[in-house]
């Protein structure tokens, strides 16, 4: 616990006034210690305290950084070895973390300690567990298909080829040749739709032999 100053006030003062006679610095600050609490199991090389007053950033020899709460005595977080020399300077958050330094909007992080080391690297380090920004999920690839599936395809994609394309065929004979019989007033007429059927069958998918248009020499 700090004590008072036993000297008197800042140098100088008024003018006119007598020169004070300077005190040793022994003389004017005494200490008193209360308790005394491990915070970091190797020699500490770093501090820096936050604005609030309420976290303490360690840097190791060993080239880890802790961030120590000091209401609760305890280590929030800790980052093992991320230099390879001891650590030479370590930087507290100058500002609330209501309120966002540069870099900090863009990446949804902030950031509440940064580090320095002679193995001419720079840390960051923050309490917070995820960033605010929601990052969308690529899309699901495709199922892939089994073996059997591709050679189920592979045997029936020309026959499938060949029925659509006898349908369009069929489609179009349909419309020629039994335009009538399909007609809205034909089909609503008593005997219209067996008519329109028999049309279909016998006119366009199975004609008679001599319907045949076509006969090779």
């Amino acid at each position: 616990k700090f004590g008072g100053m036993k000297g008197g006030g800042p140098p100088g003062g008024p003018p006119g006034a007598p020169v004070q006679q300077s005190t040793p610095t022994d003389q004017r600050l005494s200490f008193n210690q209360q308790f005394r609490i491990e915070c970091s199991p190797v020699p500490v090389s770093a501090t820096s305290f936050s604005a609030d007053g309420t976290l303490v950033v360690l840097g190791s020899v060993n080239g880890s950084i802790s961030l120590y709460h000091l209401e609760s005595q305890s280590v929030l977080k800790k980052f093992d070895e991320v230099h390879d020399l001891p650590v030479t300077c370590v930087a507290s958050r100058p500002i609330p973390n209501v309120l966002l330094l540069p870099g900090e909007l863009e990446g949804g992080v902030n950031f509440d300690a940064v580090s320095a080391s002679a193995d001419n690297r720079l840390g960051r380090f923050t309490l917070q567990k995820k960033s605010r920004i929601q990052k969308s999920k690529p899309p699901r690839s495709a199922r892939k298909k089994s073996v059997f599936e591709v050679y189920l395809w592979e045997i029936l994609r020309v026959p499938l080829y060949v029925l659509l394309l006898l349908t369009i065929a069929a489609i179009r004979d349909t419309v020629d040749i039994c335009k009538q019989e399909f007609g809205l007033s034909a089909l609503v007429m008593d005997g219209g739709v067996p008519a329109a059927g028999h049309c279909l069958y016998r006119e366009v998918l199975w004609a008679e032999e001599s319907r045949v248009s076509f006969v090779p020499e």
